[in-house]
């Protein structure tokens, strides 16, 4: 009488493996630039999800700028944070909205 012992079928089955991700499908590869390679990776829905995920990483500084630092550095140059404090926050946008008002009812 057998006790215990490896059966078939028995116990939790067995994980598959992830499958290999190919990459992209790409026509004309000889042209490719870094970018237009990340960005065919991170919209390729076949792709795996952290994958997909590094490439967007990677992509990301050849299409966002990253804002200078601000004047109080001391170099006594401007960047594109000052800019958001003079002309694009929300407070200067109102006070140019205000202004442009002002001249069309005709008040200076």
């Amino acid at each position: 009488m057998a006790r215990g012992g490896q059966r078939d079928g028995a116990g939790r089955p067995k994980k598959e493996g992830p499958t290999e991700y190919a990459g992209p499908q790409i026509e004309d590869a000889s042209r490719l630039t870094p970018l237009e390679f990340f960005k065919a990776v991170f919209r390729d829905s076949e792709a795996p999800f952290d994958v997909r995920y590094k490439a967007a990483q990677e992509a990301a500084p050849f299409v966002h700028a990253k804002l200078a630092p601000k004047e109080a550095d001391g170099d006594g140059q401007a960047s594109m944070a000052d800019d958001w404090d003079k002309v694009l926050s929300p407070a200067a946008q109102e006070k140019a909205q205000a202004k442009a008002q002002g001249r069309k009812n005709g008040m200076h």
